[in-house]
């Protein structure tokens, strides 16, 4: 007999792997028992969860047009991850503040790894990055000393200290790379951003990210994970992959790739590109190894949210696979090759001259770098 109590029973999966609230479930669970309700309310509801929290209160660059990373350092420490996981979730600039954590607690006495929340935004690289309580007191003082330049006043110190991109002496020479020319730093947050802009999109004033449903329908797809990163398909390869928005992250017993946009036609090809791609028969297309000396099984869905299409992939890793390997896939690119169905991701390098380059700096960030799309990305911020 189906029973209120029945149905009820799986909440606690669904809400943890596609972000939704309890109580959103449980609306959706009196629609079904009731007449008058539509099945496009939960559809429409906002996403919850940690990462939906920390979304909220970014603000936003144009639909589509902006990348986040995400990280909950407790929850990665509860999979095992550590300091070098995060940095990499966080990505190039973001991520440096993570390798200098040493360094930024011995001078300033502000610990990146004691954030309750990493929030970063930018492209292929960070424009910016926040951290949730932490004090930034300290690391103000420095600025201001160098000369900084206060601007209003509040609850936390807003410091101009160069030009776009100039990293200033202090954090340049504990190891931090690209950001904090611009600042806001009080007892409780540290934002460090290469530009006024990117500032301004960390502390929420502008429109929120989260108000945008592409950005929602990312949020569902990644469903319940520690660590994310959300970059536009475009800034990816400096070419469109047919969707709008990849996002990849890690939940406790699985790493999910997801993209979000695109036609249905072009999410079906995206979904059996997927599993072809990532079958244990075929090979990496950037570093031509083996896909089972990594991953063990995947599972892939596609849906649709608020009429945005949504292809989810769950990565089951091998046991001796470190966590993290969606994200190193997309820095080097190969999640280009698996959402184009490709063997190659760069069909103009060799196999051979592919594993150099990836063992050593990653080829993807050094071919967006030196591409026109380098342009778009300095002025978006």
């Amino acid at each position: 007999m189906l029973t209120v109590a029945s149905m009820l029973e799986p909440l606690g999966r669904a809400s943890a792997r596609f972000g939704l609230s309890r109580a959103t479930a449980v609306i959706a669970v009196g629609c079904a028992l009731m007449i008058g309700c539509d099945d496009t309310e939960e559809s429409a509801s906002t996403p919850s969860g940690n990462l939906a929290r920390a979304l909220e209160e970014l603000g936003g660059g144009g639909e589509g047009t902006i990348g986040i990373s995400w990280v909950d350092p407790q929850l990665v420490r509860e999979l095992g991850g550590d300091a070098a996981l995060m940095a990499e979730a966080l990505g190039p600039n973001a991520g440096s503040v993570v390798d200098a954590a040493a360094r930024l607690q011995a001078r300033f006495g502000l610990d990146p790894l004691a954030a309750s929340r990493m929030v970063s935004i930018g492209g292929s690289y960070s424009f910016g990055l926040r951290l949730e309580g932490v004090d930034g007191r300290r690391l103000a003082s420095r600025l201001l000393a160098e000369g900084g330049r206060r601007r209003g006043s509040g609850d936390y110190a807003r410091i101009e200290i160069g030009e776009y991109g100039v990293v200033p002496d202090a954090l340049r020479d504990v190891g931090v790379r690209g950001l904090g020319a611009f600042d806001a730093l009080g007892p409780r947050l540290a934002a460090m951003a290469m530009s006024d802009r990117a500032l301004a999109s960390l502390l929420g004033e502008s429109e929120r990210l989260l108000d945008e449903a592409l950005y929602r329908a990312a949020v569902r797809c990644l469903g319940g994970v520690a660590a994310a990163r959300v970059v536009p398909d475009k800034l990816l390869v400096s070419t469109e992959l047919g969707g709008e928005l990849v996002a990849v992250g890690i939940e406790a017993e699985r790493e999910v790739l997801c993209t979000a946009g695109g036609t249905p036609e072009r999410a079906a090809e995206v979904a059996n590109a997927f599993r072809t791609g990532l079958d244990p028969g075929s090979h990496d297309p950037i570093t031509d190894e083996p896909i089972d000396r990594s991953v063990a099984a995947v599972e892939v869905e596609a849906n649709e949210y608020e009429g945005i299409q949504t292809v989810r992939a769950e990565l089951t890793l091998q046991p001796a696979e470190a966590r993290g390997y969606v994200f190193g896939a997309l820095e080097r690119a190969s999640v280009v090759g698996w959402i184009n169905g490709a063997p190659s991701t760069f069909q103009r390098t060799s196999r051979h001259d592919s594993r150099d380059a990836s063992a050593g700096h990653p080829p993807l960030l050094r071919e967006r770098l030196t591409s026109s799309a380098v342009e778009s990305l300095v002025s978006s911020p």
